[in-house]
């Protein structure tokens, strides 16, 4: 039921005229395959109601009305839905229904907006919806700029056919995708084969066949698990009725594409075998690599939760509106709110907030979905979900896409070659000189050609500033790398000795393409900008209602001194150097020693030692929380270094300090950088500590001064730290430092 305005309103002209709308694109470096095609938004295709009063009185008698007054009201206070106030500003003006800007590599298809405009060019938003078709009952014209109805229930049999064919239409159609990716690759060391009604374990032996993984929260279940005990039963075939909810929903969706084995880590790797977990854990990179598809259990926080759901029933009335293609009976289509199947639980998850997720994530090359909306199926690609919405992650080292590039970026032995000749020239990589062009750099192959002409480069200008596009992955491995590490740190592990191992798989992969010396969490080449991290600490919330940053002293080994895994926190943060045109490491390094814990070389680690020759100031403090006296030499950056300190820093500290009498404490200077335009300068120091009966150092802060010449709002501030920076300038002399 439409009113006299709505009655008038022609969605699938507003669709087609938006689809028709000249793209303003630009090329992606980082997906060269992709041109971006961001279409304009029709904002005013539609006169509505004239304001919100003459919409709210329709909403009685029409659905169209009736669902963009709910979607106001139901994001918006309710003293603004009061008759006084819909008579006051941006309330009166006119009503429009037009379509948002929209990107068909990102987003797929446009969106309903529903808009107001107010004085100076002020917008405000209605309500957004899509446009939908009954799954089944599609028009038979321009069909692709709908969304469909989802399944009532995600273990349905359409809903199963569905991830079926989402899965064999990447198989088949993408090429870079089955070009990379085989279908079938050699099994893992034990594998669950679905075949008949009691799944089994079964050694892997070589063969080469299709499976599947999964990746799921085992949610605190350590019943249903392989152990020595236990194996020979696995072995046997257990009914499926007995295995937990959330590995039986997972059987049934590996079955519904005709896959015969899955790979479950709780079940294919003997639990109480510390020697099988090292081994099996180091040949997670190639399960999940090797796994045709990866089904993620995005709404389970347990094994016993499941993974199918039903799915809820719309608050919000449907609205059903004519597909006006000419035919004499035209098929209908129906609005739903742009927000009802955007699956944030699903990001949000508990399965999204553990660390080894990140891994599962990035190395396999299809990942199934099932939220507690709807289900997704992501590949290097993009993603498409069960309504047929595609969408392309914009932040590439998240995505499918990223790794795929990552795996075809395999640098030449002459590339890494350069880019050490560069490093030993101290020549920034994100950097173009005029006299040598990126391209004359990417295809060189006489180095000392190379060498000879960088004698005559001039010194760095403002023109001559480059940042290299991020699909020359030699020269920007490890940006991505610290948002990866960024990323991880934000998430949980059950065990803290994970921190290294469940990278792992990632750091393969990055050496494989860069042959860097991967080392800690770390990269040998980029290791002066890796010592620049700084990490959130974990907040306590105490009993008298103050937060506490909980400084533990940790008794377990994580990783040396100097890498960002050697604590226990939250988010890690890098200074990242393509925000300034003038970087100057003042450290460097002369040898990188590394132990590790088994004998994967990008696993745990029992040990290591950093050695740097660097800027280097003994200071005299016997204890960095106690505020220094008036007989310290270096009084300013005392008195800096216990602000930071005593001001919500010390975390680091406060896990890493081992003291004993005679302590010593230092500092290193490690980086410094400038921004021109801002003026705007920054130098990076280490804050050490002596070790007892050695004479190795431990690093237990960052310290970061920043300061601009010009900046009238904070002088003081930056006065004073112009004036630490001055008071230590003479006093640090070039050391060699040994930190572990």
């Amino acid at each position: 039921m439409l009113c006299a305005i709505c009655v008038n309103f022609d969605v699938r002209k507003l669709l087609l005229t938006a689809a028709a709308q000249p793209p303003k694109g630009f090329n992606d470096p980082t997906a060269p395959d992709t041109l971006e095609c961001l279409r304009p938004a029709v904002p005013r295709f539609f006169e509505h109601h004239p304001n919100l009063l003459s919409l709210r009185s329709a909403a009685d008698k029409c659905d169209l009305c009736a669902s963009i007054w709910q979607a106001y009201a139901s994001n918006t206070h309710p003293w603004e839905l009061v008759q006084e106030e819909l008579l006051k500003g941006i309330s009166t003006k006119q009503i429009f229904v037009g379509t948002t800007a929209w990107d068909a590599t990102l987003s797929g298809m446009p969106h309903i907006s529903v808009i107001q405009e107010g004085e100076k060019g002020a917008i405000r938003t209605l309500a957004l919806f899509e446009v939908c078709a009954q799954r089944c009952h599609e028009p038979a014209d321009n069909s692709d700029l709908l969304a469909r109805s989802i399944y009532s229930n995600s273990g349905s049999k359409g809903c199963l056919q569905l991830a079926a064919e989402l899965l064999g239409n990447c198989i088949n159609k993408h090429k870079s995708c089955s070009r990379q990716y085989p279908a079938s690759s050699k099994l893992p060391t034990r594998i669950i084969d679905v075949e008949g009604t009691n799944p089994k374990l079964v050694d892997g032996g070589g063969k080469h066949e299709t499976f599947a993984a999964l990746s799921y929260c085992w949610g605190g279940d350590s019943e249903f698990i392989l152990t020595g005990a236990s194996e020979q039963l696995f072995r046997q075939g257990r009914p499926l009725s007995n295995f937990p909810a959330t590995i039986r929903d997972a059987i049934s969706i590996t079955k519904a594409p005709g896959i015969r084995y899955i790979w479950i880590d709780a079940l294919c790797i003997i639990q109480d075998s510390r020697e099988d977990w090292a081994q099996e854990a180091s040949r997670m990179r190639d399960v999940y690599r090797g796994a045709v598809v990866t089904i993620a259990a995005a709404c389970a926080a347990k094994t016993t939760e499941g993974i199918f759901r039903e799915r809820a029933v719309s608050t919000h009335p449907e609205c059903w509106l004519n597909w006006k293609n000419g035919d004499s009976n035209p098929p209908k289509v129906f609005l739903r709110l742009g927000s009802e199947l955007w699956d944030e639980r699903m990001h949000q998850s508990v399965l999204n907030t553990r660390g080894w997720v990140l891994q599962e994530t990035l190395l396999a090359p299809r990942t199934l979905w099932f939220g507690q909306q709807q289900i997704c199926l992501e590949c290097p690609k993009g993603s498409v979900d069960e309504t047929g919405r595609t969408i392309r992650i914009v932040e590439i080292y998240r995505s499918k896409e990223f790794i795929q590039l990552v795996r075809r970026e395999i640098i030449p032995g002459w590339r890494r070659q350069l880019i050490d000749l560069l490093r030993e020239m101290h020549i920034p990589l994100a950097m173009k000189i005029p006299s040598l062009s990126l391209p004359t750099i990417i295809h060189a192959r006489d180095l000392e050609t190379i060498r000879h002409r960088a004698i005559s480069w001039k010194p760095f200008t403002l023109q001559g500033y480059f940042k290299p596009p991020a699909n020359i992955f030699g020269f920007s491995h490890f940006d991505f790398w610290l948002k990866i590490i960024e990323n991880y740190s934000s998430r949980q592990l059950s065990q803290a000795t994970d921190v290294l191992t469940a990278l792992s798989g990632l750091a393969r992969e990055f050496h494989q393409a860069t042959g860097d010396m991967y080392v800690a969490g770390l990269w040998k080449r980029d290791i002066i900008q890796g010592l620049t991290w700084s990490r959130f600490p974990v907040r306590k919330k105490l009993p008298d209602g103050r937060v506490d940053n909980e400084p533990t002293l940790s008794n377990q080994y994580l990783a040396p001194s100097w890498s960002w895994a050697s604590i226990l926190g939250k988010k890690v943060l890098f200074m990242a150097e393509t925000q300034f045109d003038h970087v100057k490491q003042f450290a460097e390094v002369l040898d990188i020693d590394i132990q590790t814990a088994t004998h994967d070389p990008f696993g745990a680690v029992k040990g290591g030692s950093l050695t740097l020759r660097a800027p280097f100031l003994e200071l005299d403090s016997k204890d960095l929380f106690i505020p220094p006296d008036s007989s310290s030499r270096y009084p300013k950056l005392s008195q800096f270094i216990f602000d930071v300190l005593k001001s919500g820093g010390g975390s680091e500290y406060g896990q890493k300090h081992r003291g004993y009498a005679e302590q010593k404490f230092a500092i290193l200077k490690l980086v410094y950088w400038r921004r021109t335009l801002s003026s705007t300068e920054r130098a990076c120091f280490l804050i050490l500590e002596s070790v007892q009966d050695s004479n190795d150092w431990r690093r237990i802060e960052s310290l970061n001064l920043t300061s601009k010449e010009t900046v009238l709002w904070d002088s003081k501030e930056v006065l004073e730290k112009l004036a630490i920076l001055d008071e230590i300038k003479h006093a640090l002399k070039r050391h060699v430092v040994r930190i572990i």
